[in-house]
């Protein structure tokens, strides 16, 4: 077997109550390397079109990549894919801390969770060998208590190498933006967790010694520890950078400072209350930093606040929680955030989705829409602290408008009348916290996203406003097809290893290629790299395609065509129908894809290997 793999992937059928362990083909594995790439070719190859994500049948895909594992620095993350029971999309959602590591030890690159259990169940995957268990026990817990049950159940004297991916009540409930949660790391948006749940299945246990070696290891170990050296002298993300300090928190200060920041429901892109929200009103707050499985950066902190006489210790926030929970609602107190990041771990909830449906009925109740009769008594006013948590609760345990709330924003916004106008999302997905109106490749970044609203496909904040590898003019259309093609088919490579995104800050697709060369001993070169990449993004495209979607999907909510922030840097500024139009065509044949359709030429297929 290739070094860099453990060779095995576990399939698992809850229907059946049966296992089977099969060998990872070597040449596939060439072909697509791990993560997004491979993940995606399992899927589209193994699952029939027109699968309801919440049919037995769908596919839940625990999978890992080549440098997962290893002593790399920042490639601990492993990725969970799936269809989407949000969108109705491929869904490929990727986590750091240690499952994916723990995945590797435990014999395996790869584990796929078909059927649906009858009773409540876990897996376990130990030492090589799979296991169905019972989990009535652990239905209805908190994902943090069930956690602490199944260490406490399976604990050993290395009971550190024990890792648990697990559901909670939000998942149980097919809560349709509910995550799957590991010691606060969460495979979010899109809603695996909701998957997961709908198989009865409320946790992945693992346990093993395997390790991971190179066929050079001196070699290997000399490039591990050249990306350690440039990754510590990195401005960004070095020892003295700002990552390690606050992490993502500092993003807030740069999206208020270019009004790129949604503020209440996306009405404004600069909040009054920035300064009580930003990186600086949250550092009293930090208790422990945190860090992933051989990552220098240490990029995520422990937080805890007190709030109505409550103590909340929280994993984060990260600035996408500050953002949809802070500006988007309006909240401007530290305390209500971290109490909100808390919640959602618990209940297994993705925190972007939540804040964004919850401004989004904020805003219903704003202009009447809906009331209090609709709400349970909840004065589901912008800024209040006490509706925002009270909203979690009913969202978490689908009771009152909790049901129509847990449906997410296109859903909910079909049953409140007058509403859809400013439903913030794409293909069903909520978007994250970088407004378009004022950095315009993000727009089309949003658009193209094959999971829906997402900004990781290609971060246009490193282009757009911090200038890497140069910088664009924002509010400009022209070249932002180029660039983001060019950020997508990086970002996919990088899903495809798969490395953080915050450790390329520092390093770059040759580094991974000479870690991979050494790893496992026979020479990978950029331009392969990119076409796994490539392979990847086309074959999202594929099963998307297949299950119905074409050009029109590509687009965006209403409100950022049409309606302009009133203040701010980009007061004034809307997205242009007809140049974003043309962006969109632009993009396609950067993709060589049809510029009618938007779907994969056969040319480009052939070229690809994927024909």
């Amino acid at each position: 077997m290739l070094s860099g793999y453990a060779g095995k992937i576990g399939w698992v059928n809850l229907n059946r109550r049966t296992t089977r362990v099969e060998a990872l083909d070597e040449s596939t594995a060439g072909d697509y390397l791990g993560g997004k790439a491979l993940g995606a070719y399992l899927l589209y190859s193994h699952l029939k079109p027109n699968i309801d994500p919440y049919d037995p049948a769908n596919m839940l895909i625990f999978i890992t990549g080549p440098l997962t594992g290893t002593l790399f620095p920042a490639a601990s993350r492993s990725a969970v894919i799936t269809r989407s029971p949000m969108t109705g999309t491929i869904l490929d959602s990727y986590a750091g801390g240690f499952f994916g590591p723990h995945l590797k030890r435990a014999g395996f690159d790869i584990l796929i969770i078909v059927g649906k259990a009858k009773n409540p169940a876990y897996v376990l995957v130990e030492e090589g060998k799979i296991k169905i268990e019972e989990a009535n026990h652990l239905w209805g817990l908190s994902t943090s208590d069930t956690e602490t049950r199944l260490q406490e159940q399976h604990k050993k004297e290395n009971s550190e190498r024990i890792s648990i991916a697990a559901i909670g009540p939000a998942g149980e409930k097919l809560v349709r933006f509910s995550n799957i949660v590991n010691k606060g790391r969460c495979y979010g948006r899109g809603g695996a967790g909701a998957v997961m749940g709908s198989k009865n299945l409320k946790a992945v246990v693992l346990r093993g010694n395997q390790t991971i070696r190179s066929r050079d290891e001196a070699g290997f170990k000399a490039v591990v520890d050249r990306c350690h050296k440039k990754i510590a002298a990195h401005p960004l993300v070095g020892k003295e950078g700002v990552f390690p300090k606050v992490g993502t928190m500092m993003t807030l200060d740069l999206t208020q400072e270019t009004g790129t920041l949604p503020t209440r429901n996306w009405q404004e892109n600069t909040s009054e209350h920035a300064s009580d929200i930003n990186a600086d009103a949250f550092v009293k707050h930090i208790i422990q930093p945190q860090t992933c499985y051989a990552c220098p950066i240490g990029c995520s902190r422990k937080t805890t606040a007190i709030t109505n006489d409550r103590e909340y210790v929280a994993a984060g926030p990260e600035y996408e929680t500050m953002y949809s929970f802070g500006s988007n609602c309006d909240i401007k107190e530290p305390e209500v955030i971290i109490a909100a990041d808390k919640i959602c771990t618990d209940y297994g909830l993705d925190t972007i989705s939540c804040g964004v449906v919850i401004g989004f009925a904020m805003e219903c109740f704003e202009k009447g829409l809906i009331t209090s009769n609709n709400t349970g008594g909840i004065d589901l006013t912008f800024g209040s602290g006490d509706a925002l948590i009270g909203c979690l609760d009913l969202i978490g345990r689908r009771e009152g408008i909790g049901q129509i709330l847990a449906e997410g924003v296109k859903r909910a916004s079909g049953q409140i009348e007058g509403s859809s106008g400013f439903a913030m999302h794409v293909k069903g997905l909520e978007l994250p916290g970088y407004d378009p109106r004022g950095m315009k490749g993000q727009a089309l970044t949003y658009a193209v996203a094959d999971r829906g609203g997402c900004h990781l496909r290609s971060s246009t904040l490193k282009t757009e406003i911090i200038g890497i590898p140069r910088l664009y003019d924002r509010y400009a259309y022209d070249e932002k097809a180029g660039m983001v093609r060019e950020l997508q088919l990086n970002n996919a490579t990088y899903n495809c290893l798969i490395a953080c995104l915050f450790g390329t800050f520092a390093l770059s697709l040759e580094d991974y290629a000479e870690a991979l060369s050494t790893l496992m001993d026979a020479p990978i070169t950029v331009e392969e790299l990119r076409s796994m990449g490539e392979r990847a993004l086309n074959l999202a495209r594929l099963f998307n395609s297949r299950e119905g979607f074409s050009r029109r999907d590509d687009t965006l909510p209403a409100r950022l065509f049409s309606q302009a922030a009133t203040r701010g840097p980009s007061k004034g500024e809307v997205v242009d129908r007809d140049a974003f139009e043309k962006m969109l065509v632009e993009y396609y044949q950067c993709m060589g894809w049809d510029k009618r359709t938007g779907q994969p030429t056969e040319e480009k297929l052939k070229e690809l290997g994927i024909w």
